[in-house]
């Protein structure tokens, strides 16, 4: 099972994992972004920056054969940006890099360029989501970096949520995460209250829409209460989903969710231990 937590630096980064990288703006991207460049040349993966480099970032740190994206390739020109297209091209240079003789593809995704504050979360969500999935199912390492002086707090803490790593966060984070655990799998750890109630319901959307049947692995979840269960419910009967398995909920959890009275109502929701 893919880890979840906070990582201290981008050198503990490894392949199959998709991590959220929260930029003090103090910090820049230049020390950390380096060594995570480095490493793909000592490691032997195909190196890709999707957003051109900033201004603190060394040119002289990126490898010869990095791929360098041009932000507006892949974020289109209307107000809400092309995700679909960033996804393909991760997706398409995972598959490349395996002929190409690397050992895995490394990504970093300049967030700030791709972007702008004015976004919903449930863009962000749904957008990292569906590339969790991508990832976890690829020889890839994906980090999204999100500089926290253009970004809210409030929105830094949705889009952690749906990352299993973290770095550079100097900060609580969010009391839930929402990776994939496999096909048509998602374990939710942490707490889900009326805090990530929001966030929890905008990712069991997104990811409803890449499946229909779905499981959620709650064995690492240590408290949902009404606020949670109420997203869970409502997602189940006002999607197109067919089912949702919920395997691993503690005691606890089932109690409430009969105390609400889910169990007796027509919602596509079964819980087991």
């Amino acid at each position: 099972m893919r880890k979840s937590g906070v990582t201290p630096t981008l050198d503990l980064v490894d392949v199959g994992e998709h991590v959220c990288w929260t930029v003090d703006p103090l910090q820049g991207y230049a020390a950390a972004t380096s060594a995570f460049l480095a490493d793909g040349e000592l490691f032997g993966d195909k190196v890709v920056i999707v957003g051109s480099p900033l201004a603190p970032f060394p040119p002289a740190g990126v490898p010869r054969d990095a791929v360098l994206v041009d932000p507006r390739s892949v974020r289109g020109d209307g107000p809400t940006p092309d995700l679909g297209s960033m996804r393909g091209l991760v997706r398409r240079e995972a598959d490349m890099a395996g002929r190409q003789g690397y050992r895995a593809l490394r990504v970093l995704a300049v967030m700030d360029q791709l972007v702008s504050p004015e976004v919903g979360p449930d863009v962000l969500i749904d957008h990292e989501l569906r590339l969790d999935e991508l990832v976890a199912d690829s020889e890839a390492i994906m980090v999204c970096a999100y500089g926290r002086d253009r970004f809210g707090a409030a929105i830094l803490d949705q889009v952690a949520c749906v990352h299993p790593r973290e770095l550079g966060n100097g900060r609580s984070g969010p009391s839930f995460r929402m990776f994939n655990s496999g096909p048509d799998s998602w374990t939710v750890c942490g707490v889900v209250d009326s805090d990530g109630a929001a966030a929890f319901g905008a990712a069991l959307v997104a990811a409803t829409a890449l499946s229909p049947v779905l499981r959620l692995r709650l064995d690492e979840l240590e408290l949902m209460d009404a606020a949670g269960m109420r997203a869970l419910a409502e997602t189940a009967v006002g999607g197109s989903v067919r089912r949702i398995t919920v395997e691993g909920a503690n005691p606890t959890v089932r109690a409430c969710w009969e105390m609400l009275g889910y169990s007796n109502c027509e919602i596509p929701v079964e819980l087991t231990p």
